[in-house]
């Protein structure tokens, strides 16, 4: 019960900062009836086929979230990933041991629409459909709405918001690539981790990434975030990198050869060769000397002991 209240109060968290920070390109929001289970809808890139396409879909939060990750599957056809199937990435249940407790639903979707244009090749709920495929699921999608909470993509996500894909997943602050299965997930850093009284254990969360061989990586810069509660204030702030005044090391000083003029000959140099019976016999010469001196002192001594008697 308690991990479940602790998933709930992150996710009413989120939820605020989603709220309180709008996106034009992707929204989210749990069931009336059930906190676990968020709907979500976002837009596709413009690239690969999905130029205009809006895509709605469902994410199911562990009751010991965030410890554990959600598990994603899109509802509406798009000729990237099933419909109705748990989709396959390392920010999905399909791979706990790479995910972080500090990413959050924000993170996962910037996620998902940064691996839409990207090839599935065989992933679990991955499909590779056509360029135009894809485009003519993608002019569907504008009018599709949702048998499960109603919402309509178009209404979720109007035509007005013209802002390019590319610039949200430049400013959401995470880093991602995907690796093959059995590939640990990069270290990288991203600044889309949420402040909540649910313990976050890491401030720099590792990348996600899809289990399909190397195909893309993209790059994405932070994004501020307002605080999400009284009880959870640490809001979400772009990396700054301070000017550093670099020094160059200092430089081994050589000592620099006299010039040999011409026709002289250099100098040779001569390497007398010292064993260890060389250097032994010279120790001993050196003590028997020292003992020969102490003798000849102790004579000297004991012949000035003796008085002189005249002749």
């Amino acid at each position: 019960m308690s991990s479940r209240s602790g998933a709930v109060k992150r996710l009413l968290a989120e939820l605020k900062d989603l709220q309180q920070n709008p996106s034009p390109d992707l929204t989210a929001a749990p069931l009336e009836d059930n906190m676990l289970e968020w709907h979500f809808t976002i837009r596709g890139p413009s690239d690969g086929g999905f130029a205009g396409g809006r895509y709605h879909g469902r994410i199911i939060f562990p009751a010991d979230y965030p410890f554990k990750p959600p598990n994603i599957s899109f509802l509406t056809p798009n000729g990237r990933f099933e419909v109705g199937k748990k989709i396959c990435l390392s920010i999905t249940g399909h791979h706990p041991e790479f995910w972080r407790p500090a990413w959050g639903c924000r993170s996962a979707l910037v996620a998902l629409i940064g691996f839409l244009p990207t090839p599935g090749e065989g992933a679990i709920g991955a499909l590779d459909y056509t360029e135009p495929e894809r485009a003519e699921f993608a002019k569907r999608s504008r009018d599709w709405t949702c048998p499960s909470c109603g919402s309509c993509n178009r209404d979720v996500l109007p035509d007005e918001a013209d802002k390019p894909v590319e610039k949200l997943v430049a400013e959401e602050g995470l880093t991602f690539t995907m690796k093959a299965d059995g590939d640990a997930a990069p270290a990288s850093s991203t600044n889309d981790h949420l402040g909540s009284e649910s313990p976050l254990t890491d401030p720099t969360p590792s990348i996600p990434t899809e289990s399909t061989p190397v195909v893309a990586a993209a790059a994405l810069h932070a994004r501020p975030q307002s605080s999400l509660s009284s009880a959870a204030s640490t809001a979400v702030q772009p990396n700054i990198t301070q000017p550093q005044l670099r020094v160059p090391a200092a430089q081994p000083v050589v000592p620099q050869q006299q010039p040999i003029p011409a026709g002289a000959r250099a100098p040779e140099m001569i390497v007398i060769p010292l064993d260890q019976t060389t250097i032994r016999k010279r120790q001993i010469d050196t003590c028997l000397m020292f003992v020969c001196f102490l003798i000849a002192c102790l004579l000297l001594r004991r012949l000035n002991s003796f008085p002189l008697e005249p002749m």
